[in-house]
């Protein structure tokens, strides 16, 4: 449960959070909603956004709550969306972009581009139009939180996840970035880079990846938002939690490459993903005609 001290600091702050119809973003909801704060809810998955806003409204009926169908990959919706919830609650203090998409969740050579552009699209681009848009929201308060949820796989690249790992280390990248420009002009917005480590979600889609999940997505969800939480109130720049979170993050800082790339080939190894591995993958296989000149 979060301290008093925690609720009253939130009370009738107006929260953003992407990709709130499950996951870390439907308990972020709720736990912000626990404190009393106004909560602007966007998803891509509407049945589910309308389901959380549902839940959230019969559960905490004070709670003021905009919900919006919204692709984080478009510019323009997200331009759109802001502008609405400034409209009505006259101001945004935290925008956390928690929206994210699995990836392939299949070797580079085995993951085709439009799987590859959707990732980057909705992971990357997702983030930078929140962060970038929501900047003159956030600049008009005396205080103010951005969160960029990146991974574990933003601290350390694994097998089966380049396109993934691309998006999260792009995240982490951009966020420590941007960190640096505004403590230079808006030193009153706090920016905050997430690491989480394997968190009991579902956004392993893929009926190939369920072995991955099974074994690697341990953390509820629930302990992950309160520690977002609590690291927003602490003003943490870098909060990083879940499983093997610890892991990641020591040996990112510690290791060396080499032995980086031999642990996390070896954890891969148990998932029996032998098939994209054959050496006569058509990805690895030097096409028989000549590429068509378009």
């Amino acid at each position: 449960m979060l301290i008093t001290t925690h609720r009253d600091f939130f009370n009738n702050k107006v929260v953003v959070v992407t990709g709130a119809a499950s996951g870390i973003g439907q308990a972020l909801a709720t736990q912000f909603a626990q404190c009393g704060a106004k909560l602007a809810l966007c998803d891509f998955d509407q049945q589910g956004l309308m389901d959380v806003a549902a839940s959230l409204e019969q559960t905490f009926p004070r709670t003021s709550i905009f919900k919006q169908v919204l692709d984080v990959a478009d510019s323009s919706s997200w331009e759109r969306f802001l502008y609405q919830v400034n409209q009505q609650f006259s101001a945004i203090h935290i925008v956390i972009n928690n929206a994210g998409i699995e990836g392939s969740a299949k070797p580079c050579w085995a993951t085709d581009e439009a799987t590859l552009k959707r990732t980057i699209d909705v992971n990357f681009y997702g983030m930078t139009h929140g962060s970038r848009l929501s900047l003159p929201y956030l600049a008009k308060q005396e205080w103010a939180a951005l969160v960029n949820v990146s991974s574990i796989f933003g601290l350390i690249g694994v097998p089966n996840a380049a396109d993934y790992c691309a998006s999260k280390f792009a995240i982490r990248g951009y966020t420590e970035a941007l960190r640096a420009e505004l403590c230079q002009i808006l030193p009153h917005i706090q920016v905050h880079l997430v690491h989480p480590g394997g968190i009991n979600t579902r956004i392993t889609r893929h009926a190939h990846s369920q072995a991955f999940k099974d074994k690697f997505l341990k953390t509820s969800p629930v302990d992950m938002a309160n520690t977002i939480i609590k690291g927003i109130y602490a003003n943490k720049p870098r909060i990083v939690f879940g499983h093997q979170s610890r892991y990641a993050h020591w040996g990112s800082r510690l290791l060396s490459l080499n032995w980086l790339t031999r642990l996390a080939s070896r954890d891969m190894r148990s998932l029996n993903m032998d098939e994209d591995y054959r050496l006569d993958h058509s990805g690895l296989t030097i096409p028989p005609n000549r590429p068509s000149d378009k």
